[in-house]
């Protein structure tokens, strides 16, 4: 099939005169596209397994104008939901087309019907306009608008973004976007749109040497919210070190980060773009929020990741159990970031989700999780408590 085909299931031998529907998305997940790659176009269309339940179970590139796409674009489908085709009213797997529609500024995934169909194209963009706190924030939204059959955003969806503090800038934004509207079958029709909105501090400088003026602070910054680095399949089992120093403003956001020690660069790259994410409580000087920096060590010990203070050795796994999951979701692909803070004898004293790829895998995950025990982290020779984030991939394919 080409790249302009319908979703349709394809796979199953429904019985002669059996009433059937066609498997229909309720959850999907835009692709996360580099910065070079944001800017391009591109059409991939990806041939998607779907069991019963409406999980995808398995995905591959039935297509593609760009390869340099087709992972992001795998990456996400396998993290879409499904309501499942049927037959004679029961539930049943099937296969499927979905295309992906790269435009440069936004995404599509509503398939063309015929060569001569085309998709919703922007004329009017406004960028978001940002207040001073929110300046030096470096970080994407995305966004979903729905379009009427004139090209004017009737309804605009947050789907993923790095800062909440930055969704409701991109939303006014986009609201006021006006676009050449989709056209089907020769006629101008209502659609939808994905656009992703990608900020990145506009006055990094000025923070870096306001903090060299602050180097001695009252009270040091201290993170309240936190974003694991994302390894890629290659290097996910990878040893390493990054030591990371972090500019925060004023407001508490990251506005540059710099390498100070990495024995891995792919690695220290992944903590980079994470650290960007972090916000922090800010520094206090004389009673006043002030630009200042802070060295942030992460540890990447073959699958396990830590961003906690320096140690001597980090935690090391004693014991280990893998998730038990329902029938629905066995053979899915997916993953769950579960941070464990740990005691001073290695037992998991709190287990939480940072990061998943389903809900529903959250919670036999963290189940699984608490069981765990370590080998403790040691400062100073002695025995401490400390955390540790695992990340749990199911059902990976190569």
């Amino acid at each position: 099939m080409g790249i302009a085909a319908l979703l349709t299931a394809v796979a199953l031998p429904f019985a002669a005169n059996a009433e059937v529907t066609i498997p229909s998305a309720k959850k999907t997940v835009v692709p996360h596209l580099s910065p070079e790659l944001r800017s391009q176009k591109a059409e991939v269309e990806v041939l998607l397994e779907i069991n019963q339940f409406g999980y995808v179970t398995s995905a591959e590139i039935a297509g593609s104008t760009n390869q340099s796409f087709n992972q992001a674009t795998l990456d996400a489908v396998y993290q879409w939901r499904f309501q499942p085709a049927t037959e004679n009213g029961k539930a049943v797997a099937s296969k499927a087309n979905q295309p992906f529609y790269f435009n440069g500024d936004s995404i599509v995934l509503t398939a063309k019907k015929t060569p001569q169909d085309s998709n919703p194209q922007s004329k009017r963009k406004v960028a978001p306009a940002l207040t001073p706190e929110l300046n030096n924030i470096t970080g994407e939204v995305v966004l979903e608008a729905n379009l009427d059959a004139n090209g004017a955003v009737t309804k605009v969806v947050v789907k993923s973004s790095t800062h909440s503090e930055l969704e409701a800038a991109a939303a006014e934004a986009l609201e006021q976007w006006t676009f050449k509207p989709a056209i089907r079958e020769g006629k101008a029709t209502a659609s939808r749109v994905n656009v992703p909105f990608s900020f990145r501090g506009l006055d990094a400088g000025s923070v870096v040497a306001k903090a060299d003026t602050h180097k001695k602070v009252d009270k040091a910054p201290v993170p309240i919210r936190r974003s694991i680095p994302e390894l890629a399949a290659s290097i996910r089992d990878e040893r390493g070190e990054a030591t990371l120093l972090m500019t925060v403003d004023e407001y508490g956001y990251v506005a540059a980060v710099q390498v100070q020690e990495s024995s891995h660069e792919e690695l220290s790259a992944a903590a980079t773009e994470a650290a960007f994410q972090w916000k922090f409580k800010p520094a206090i000087k004389d009673g006043v929020a002030v630009a200042s920096s802070v060295l942030q060590p992460f540890s990447f010990n073959g699958g396990l990741i830590t961003d906690d203070l320096p140690a001597d050795s980090m935690p090391v796994v004693k014991k280990s159990s893998t998730p038990k999951l329902p029938e629905e979701l066995s053979g899915i692909q997916g993953f769950v970031n579960v941070r464990l803070n740990l005691d001073a004898q290695g037992r998991v004293v709190n287990a939480a989700t940072t990061k998943s790829s389903h809900d529903e895998l959250e919670q036999p995950t963290i189940e699984a999780a608490k069981t765990w025990t370590f080998k403790p982290a040691i400062r100073d020779g002695q025995a401490v408590p400390s955390a540790v984030v695992v990340p749990f991939v199911f059902s990976e394919r190569g």
